[in-house]
């Protein structure tokens, strides 16, 4: 049995929130799914890890990292007003 964190960010109503859950995942007993231990949701990362149970600062720092970059690797495409024609292409 092992215990493995997962963390992610997501912007709700201008304020972002950060995502912390905790799994007890079993490989040495095969087709078996983790299960979700524990989870914690926060504006603050800190609080977040703590409603999770999380008190490692190494794990934290790592997922505090990951989030970071995942969210340097998001760009957001601005889209303009398209004009739609619908229409369709002839079917042989």
């Amino acid at each position: 049995m092992e215990i493995v964190y997962t963390s992610y960010s997501k912007l709700i109503d201008g304020s972002t929130y950060f995502f912390v859950k905790q799994f007890l995942v079993f490989p040495e007993i095969p087709n078996v799914q983790p299960v979700l231990e524990k989870y914690g949701m926060h504006t603050d990362f800190d609080k977040a890890c703590n409603i999770a149970g999380l008190q490692d600062p190494t794990i934290k720092n790592k997922l505090l990292q990951e989030i970071e970059n995942q969210e340097s690797l998001v760009k957001v495409i601005e889209i303009d007003d398209v004009s739609y024609k619908n229409t369709r292409a002839a079917v042989v």
